[in-house]
């Protein structure tokens, strides 16, 4: 009775390990590439805003974002697990960024150091009994969004994300393209409490780390077998260590 007991404990433990088991939200781009965006904005003081970005993706290692708006202001944001800092550009003034820095503006535009941050590393809480609802994703460390609310399927068409004091952005995606060996949002409409705006991608490719001049291969002398050895040194050891004598013919004239 009690292995019977035991075995039936056993079987619930199992079940619900996989009934109630964590399920985290991918990130958008999961491999090497490089991802150029460009989008126009109308800010809350009415100034039309042009903004250039182009986004170095690396899982491993840290990511980078060259961002220039209305080419007047130039920044590079890189940011990695353990670490992350901004640039002035030209002048590479180096600026270290906190998590409280990150709900700031970049500039004049609408859009924030945490935008990046987000999707450089995706940090988002896992799914587990309590949030088990797949289209609100909670964030972890965003000092910007708390919540991003999405609709149902793999490609979503619509996303609201929520901040703190009742601030919102709506991004409704009006197409997903194919870029080589990954799929992203073509054109976006950016819709906040005072701005509005659009940001399409304009190219995307994947890229590969150079890889490493190996080692050279170690020469390894080949010996032969010992019997084999010694019939080869008794048929030919006598012939190649003889002295051999050949006679010099000089011919006179």
């Amino acid at each position: 009775m009690t292995a019977s007991v035991f075995r039936i404990f056993a079987f619930l433990c199992l079940f619900s390990a996989f009934a109630f088991a964590e399920e985290c939200p991918e990130p958008l781009v999961q491999e090497n590439a490089v991802i150029s965006l460009e989008g126009r904005f109308v800010n809350r003081d009415y100034k039309r805003i042009h903004v250039d970005i182009i986004w170095r993706h690396k899982p491993t290692s840290a990511d980078t974002f060259d961002i220039t708006v209305s080419r007047k202001e130039s920044f590079r944001y890189v940011s990695a697990k353990e670490f992350r800092y901004m640039e002035f550009k030209p002048e590479n003034v180096r600026r270290q960024m906190a998590m409280h820095h990150l709900k700031e503006n970049i500039g004049e535009s609408p859009l924030k150091w945490d935008d990046f941050e987000l999707l450089a590393h995706g940090h988002y809480l896992c799914h587990d009994s309590l949030h088990n609802d797949s289209t609100l994703l909670y964030t972890s460390r965003s000092q910007a969004w708390f919540t991003i609310q999405r609709n149902s399927g793999t490609r979503p068409d619509s996303l609201q994300m929520n901040g703190p004091f009742g601030e919102t952005r709506k991004l409704y995606i009006h197409s997903w393209k194919k870029f080589t060996d990954f799929t992203v949002p073509a054109i976006i409409d950016i819709q906040g409490n005072n701005y509005t705006g659009s940001l399409w991608t304009r190219a995307a490719f994947r890229f590969f780390e150079p890889i490493e001049p190996s080692k050279p291969i170690p020469l390894v002398k080949y010996q032969l077998p010992q019997g084999l050895s010694q019939a080869r040194q008794s048929m030919f050891g006598d012939r190649l260590d003889r002295e051999s004598k050949v006679p010099l013919i000089l011919e006179m004239h």
